[in-house]
């Protein structure tokens, strides 16, 4: 009998126990942490900043190996090294984990910031909200500030509004989240 197909929570799950059982400190951002904050959608990745050893990375590639996903210690390496992410596709479902190495300024606040978030039964770490909004208003997208709007508009009665624009002022995207705020109150007007 073939193996069962993967939904995003086993992938989430599988990410979660590699990634602690080999004591890489990590936090999951992007679509994932839009459906913990946000607007329910559709995502096919699961983005993961990890602060990653290189002399972990063979027990990290052998873990997501085991659980039947596609990984190489030569891309996790290459990302290490040159920047950018590893991919680890997932061979039961179209899946898949972009791990990237903590690089930047803004993946180690990422890491300093998360949140222990309830999901399916498990606490994961998550980036928080207000990080997750000041860079989707960073990269720009259409779907990107959909994102934020979303997440804003869920957590606002939660959101450190003070740390967040602190961040957005580093980030460069002060009038960016000032638009969002104002276009969030005009939402609540209506």
């Amino acid at each position: 009998m073939p193996p069962r197909r993967r939904g995003l929570n086993d992938v989430l799950r599988t990410a979660e126990d590699v990634l602690r059982s080999s004591g890489v400190d990590h936090v999951f951002v992007g679509g994932v942490t839009v459906l913990a904050f946000g607007m329910p959608r559709t995502t096919t990745d699961v983005d993961v900043i990890a602060t990653i050893d290189a002399r972990r990375i063979p027990k990290i590639v052998e873990g997501f190996q085991r659980s039947g996903f596609f990984a190489s210690t030569q891309d996790m390496h290459d990302a290490l090294v040159e920047g950018g992410h590893a991919t680890i596709q997932d061979t039961r479902s179209a899946y898949r984990i972009d791990l990237v190495p903590a690089s930047t300024v803004a993946h180690r606040e990422a890491l300093r910031t998360k949140r222990r978030v309830a999901w399916r039964g498990r606490r994961l770490p998550m980036a928080a909200p207000e990080h997750t909004i000041v860079m989707k208003l960073r990269w720009g997208s259409e779907q990107d500030l959909e994102d934020a709007l979303g997440i804003y508009l869920r957590q606002k009665d939660h959101l450190n509004l003070r740390a967040m624009r602190a961040f957005a002022r580093r980030n460069r995207v002060t009038r960016d989240l000032e638009d969002l705020e104002e276009r969030a109150r005009s939402l609540a007007r209506r």
